[in-house]
C-alpha cells in the first residue's frame, strides 16, 4: 500500500485523524485528488487543507496531508 494518489483512489471517502468522513474523492489528475467537502466541515479544516472559504464543488487534496491510504478511504494526518 504505497501513499501516491493514483486513478484507482477516484470514489475514496476522505476521513480526519478522529475519523469523521469530510468528503469525498470525485476524481484525480496529475497525482492530485479532488475531494468534493461535506457541507458540515469547518471553515479551520478547510482553512489548514489550504481550501476556501467559497462553495466550490472539489478542492485540491495536498499530498502532504495524506496519512495513510487504504483500499476504503483515505486518511488525514493527525494536524489536519
Amino acid at each position: 500500500m504505497g501513499d501516491e494518489i493514483t486513478t484507482e483512489d477516484g470514489g475514496k471517502r476522505v476521513i480526519d485523524s478522529n475519523g469523521t468522513e469530510i468528503g469525498v474523492v470525485l476524481d484525480v489528475e496529475d497525482g492530485t485528488a479532488y475531494v468534493d467537502p461535506n457541507d458540515e466541515i469547518g471553515g479551520e479544516l478547510k482553512t489548514r487543507l489550504g481550501w476556501g472559504p467559497d462553495t466550490g464543488s472539489r478542492y485540491p487534496l495536498r499530498n502532504d496531508a495524506i496519512g495513510e491510504i487504504t483500499d476504503e478511504e483515505i486518511r488525514l494526518r493527525g494536524e489536519y
